[in-house]
């Protein structure tokens, strides 16, 4: 078995480059779709084990100085993961990355969509990549 899932001493989130934004009320929600830069909503069930394994995943990004990632619980949050649905147009699923860019949403993806590989192809078709 792959070595990272015996790490049972920390969870994802504990373990995790990304530094989240953890919103808790649709006034959150409205501020970050408000933002001028990309924003990653990440949907995660603390139940699903499809959502362990793209967590894990995700935890290969490298995260770049002009994006904003956030972080929903759809288990705890359920009422806001799906306002949020409601509000950008697109069905609620978890695993689930939706990136807002724009003011809209510029792509979607869930369960084994929620991957690495898929962040950076749509940095690359969205022009997102960063300038070094």
């Amino acid at each position: 078995m792959l070595k990272f899932l015996h790490n049972k001493d920390k969870s994802p989130s504990e373990t995790n480059k990304i530094q989240f934004e953890h919103p808790q009320s649709l006034q959150d929600v409205a501020g970050l779709l408000a933002l001028n830069t990309p924003v990653f909503f990440y949907k995660h069930s603390t139940r699903c084990s499809v959502s362990l394994f793209a967590m894990r995943r995700l935890n290969m990004v490298e995260v770049q100085s002009n994006e904003t990632w956030v972080y929903i619980d759809v288990v705890a949050q359920r009422n806001l993961s799906l306002a949020l649905a409601e509000e950008v147009d697109v069905r609620h699923e978890s695993p689930q990355l939706i990136l807002w860019n724009g003011g809209k949403v510029a792509a979607h993806t869930s369960h084994s969509g929620v991957v690495e590989d898929t962040v950076e192809e749509w940095r690359k078709v969205h022009g997102l990549a960063e300038q070094v």
